[in-house]
């Protein structure tokens, strides 16, 4: 059975003007990571979601940082 669909990403058409058109790499890179999760066995969830986790904290001090 397929878990649950995750949100999509808004594409350039979707971005406000003036706006980014998507994610910073970074963010685009830690999402990516979640792409097939739900086909893993469960044990390994809290594995990947902790990876992803940290990714994304790590983009956001990098933000941060500028």
């Amino acid at each position: 059975m397929p878990g649950p669909a995750r949100p999509s990403t808004p594409g350039p058409s979707a971005a406000a003007p003036g706006s980014p058109a998507g994610p910073p790499p970074a963010v685009a890179a830690a999402l990516a990571a979640l792409d097939g999760v739900a086909d893993r066995p469960l044990d390994e969830h809290v594995e990947v979601f902790d990876d992803v986790h940290r990714r994304l904290q790590d983009a956001l001090a990098a933000l941060d940082e500028r």
